[in-house]
């Protein structure tokens, strides 16, 4: 937390023969015989795109989405305000090309003022409350890295065992480890591991008032992309690449593949030959992290903090709610949970998701705040079948899936997206750099073939 805490935020097996059958996909826009098939219109897939284009390399992209963007994408007629349903923070670790994008093309960017209040019940920490909190700060550090250092030789520990159940006895012990953990990781802090944690790239926030989803869509705007067109199966047995969609056929000579680590965890594509067992295995050591954000829209600031203020309660377990107020200027409110308490408000109503957010604020600033409210509305993002999650987490002890899951198959099948980033997982930045870098690699070996 800037000032005060580290802060980080953050179907069908068919055979060779009977798909040959299907019609291929033939439309204006797209090369009849691409070069690169890319499977996902997400950040990755758009950087993939824009990097084949200078690199001279045909493509046809596909996304079984009627939109571009994937998980970063920013709702305007929930609130009437820009309103991001997934990514909102844009990180800086240590660049983002999308921050140079926003500003040259007329984006509102501006840092993260790093505002952060404390509460314990409905009061404001204390000076001496907040000293210890720092010290609570201090020790997770120091406990979490000597964790992810002394792994480097085998074990991996959770962070829960890392921390030790002394550290959860104290005052400020569950808010520190909520923040770094199910607000940030958006894992408990027993599924999480330290030497993830450790190694990824420290990061500067920034955020956009359009939205982080609105600059995305904008640095694809000029993509060709066939919407609404999923994959159901990948043949790499033969020289080419077949991928059967919903719309036929296409064959190309390699494929970038970034779809969520969750898409491939559930199987919704099918391999022909099947994934090599290390691809498999690293693929269920990767989780798709619940992150989902409350959104909460009053008549006024109802802290008086200013905009962008986080506000934190002192917690006593991981399932409270995290958040940040009067985003923008606009009086909303994001309400942040993760982890195993994302997904069990997954499993109630809108309503119900919507009221253990604002009963969260009530519980700091007293019941009558409910009369300030406009609207409420929750995001469900394990519930999205094109996602699976929010992002990728890799399990405690399987650091090394990351890497495995990114190894190209057959120099022509291509793995990309966060999830396969070993420094910036679990981010934009991280799924922009692997589309790139995907890219180059599939552009290589086009040339070496032609």
């Amino acid at each position: 937390m800037a000032n005060t805490l580290q802060y980080s935020r953050r179907q069908f097996l068919k055979t060779a023969a009977a798909s040959s059958l299907l019609p291929s996909i033939s439309f204006a826009d797209f090369p009849s015989n691409p070069d690169v098939v890319i499977i996902g219109a997400g950040i990755a897939g758009l950087e993939a795109a824009r990097t084949l284009t200078k690199q001279g390399i045909t493509f046809i992209m596909i996304d079984a989405n009627d939109r571009i963007g994937g998980r970063v994408y920013t709702n305007h007629s929930v609130f009437n305000v820009p309103f991001d349903t997934h990514a909102h923070w844009m990180r800086a670790s240590p660049a983002n090309p999308l921050l140079d994008h926003a500003r040259a093309r007329g984006f509102e960017v501006y840092r993260d003022p790093g505002r952060v209040e404390y509460f314990v019940g409905n009061r404001k920490a204390t000076d001496e409350e907040l000293t210890d909190l720092h010290q609570t700060d201090a020790l997770f550090n120091s406990r979490i890295k000597h964790s992810a250092l002394s792994s480097a030789s085998g074990a991996d520990d959770n962070a829960r065992t890392a921390l030790g159940e002394d550290f959860f006895g104290t005052p400020w012990g569950y808010t520190v480890a909520s923040d770094y953990g199910v607000w940030d990781m958006a894992q408990d802090s027993a599924d999480w591991s330290p030497k993830s944690w450790w190694s990824s790239l420290d990061a500067t926030s920034w955020f956009c008032t359009q939205g982080y989803g609105a600059v995305v869509a904008d640095y694809g705007r000029a993509v060709p992309v066939r919407l609404r067109t999923g994959a159901s199966r990948i043949d790499w047995s033969g020289p080419d690449v077949t991928v059967t969609t919903s719309a036929g056929t296409i064959r190309a000579k390699a494929a970038i593949l970034t779809v969520s680590a969750g898409v491939l965890a559930a199987e919704r594509i099918h391999f022909t030959p099947s994934l090599p067992s290390q691809k498999q295995q690293a693929i269920q050591n990767i989780d798709m992290a619940l992150m989902n954000y409350i959104g909460l829209l009053f008549k006024k600031d109802i802290f008086g903090f200013g905009q962008d203020t986080y506000v934190y309660q002192q917690q006593h377990d991981e399932t409270g709610v995290g958040y940040l107020t009067n985003t923008h200027n606009v009086n909303l409110t994001y309400g942040y949970v993760g982890g195993s308490q994302a997904k069990a408000l997954e499993a109630e109503s809108m309503e119900t998701t919507v009221a253990y957010a604002l009963d969260g604020l009530k519980s700091m600033l007293g019941n009558n705040i409910e009369k300030q409210l406009l609207k409420g509305f929750a995001t469900a993002c394990g519930k999205v079948p094109l996602f699976d999650g929010a992002y990728s987490s890799v399990r405690p002890g399987k650091t090394a899936a990351r890497r495995e899951l990114g190894a190209a198959l057959a120099e022509k099948l291509f793995f990309s997206g966060e999830a396969t980033h070993t420094s910036q997982p679990s981010t934009v930045n991280g799924g922009l750099e692997r589309g790139h870098a995907c890219a180059l690699e599939a552009a290589a070996y086009v040339r070496k073939i032609s």
